[in-house]
C-alpha cells in the first residue's frame, strides 16, 4: 500500500480517477504542450482613460511589435489580454460568493507570448529592447513606475483542443465522462447527466 504520511492530502496517492489521463505517474498527470509560455503583466500609465490604453496597445504598439526582428522566428504566438471595467464587474457575484477569498488581479492588461524556447523568448525581449521605437511607445502608455511582472513556465492542458500544430488535445467537450446540469424550463425540478456504467444518462432531480 501506497505510503500517503508524506503527503497533506491524504487522497494524494489513492484517488480513484474518472479520467484516467490525469493519473500521478508515467504517462498520466500530465499534458505539457510543446511551446514555452510567458505573461507579462502592466498597468496603464497614470492619467490616461481606458479607452486609450486598450486602443493604442491593440493598434500601435501591436504594429511596431510585430515589426521587432525575427518575432516570426522566435515567437509561435502573441496575444494580448484586456482586462476592461466592465469585465470586472461582471465577476462581482463571483468575488462575493468566494467570501473574501477571491479578488481582482490589479493589472489592465497581460501581454502573453508562446515561444519556441525559454532561449527563444530572451532573444525576442532583447529584440524588443533594442526597438527604440516600441520601448518609446510603451513609455507613452505603461506605468513603468509599477513596472512589468512575468510568469514563465508552459501549459499543462486539462480542457480543450490544443493548439493546431502545437500540440496535444485535452480532454474534450462531448467526452462522456464528463457530469452536466441543466435547468428544467417546465419548472418541474432540475435535470441533469450523470455517468453510468453504460455511458452518460439524464436524470431529474425534484426541488
Amino acid at each position: 500500500m501506497a505510503d500517503n504520511t508524506s503527503h497533506p492530502c491524504p487522497n494524494h496517492l489513492i484517488h480513484q480517477h474518472t479520467f484516467p489521463e490525469l493519473g500521478i505517474g508515467t504517462g498520466g498527470g500530465s499534458n505539457q504542450q510543446p511551446y514555452f509560455r510567458a505573461m507579462v503583466f502592466f498597468n496603464k500609465k497614470p492619467g490616461l482613460t481606458d479607452g486609450f490604453f486598450h486602443e493604442h496597445w491593440k493598434s500601435v504598439h501591436a504594429d511596431l511589435t510585430m515589426q521587432v526582428d525575427d518575432v516570426g522566428v522566435e515567437l509561435v504566438r502573441y496575444v494580448q489580454f484586456h482586462q476592461e471595467r466592465k469585465d470586472i464587474e461582471a465577476m462581482a457575484p463571483l468575488l462575493e460568493a468566494s467570501g473574501g477569498t477571491m479578488s481582482i488581479a490589479l493589472y489592465d492588461g497581460a501581454a502573453e507570448f508562446h515561444a519556441r524556447s525559454a532561449e527563444a523568448f530572451v532573444r525576442f525581449v532583447k529584440n524588443v529592447y533594442g526597438s527604440s521605437h516600441l520601448v518609446g511607445c510603451g513609455t507613452r502608455f505603461v506605468d513603468l513606475v509599477k513596472g512589468y511582472h512575468v510568469m514563465v513556465g508552459y501549459d499543462n492542458l486539462i480542457y480543450g483542443a490544443g493548439i493546431p500544430g502545437m500540440g496535444k488535445d485535452g480532454i474534450m467537450p462531448g467526452d462522456s465522462r464528463l457530469n452536466y446540469k441543466k435547468v428544467d424550463t417546465e419548472g418541474k425540478g432540475e435535470k441533469g447527466c450523470e455517468r453510468t456504467d453504460s455511458g452518460t444518462e439524464e436524470v431529474s432531480r425534484t426541488a
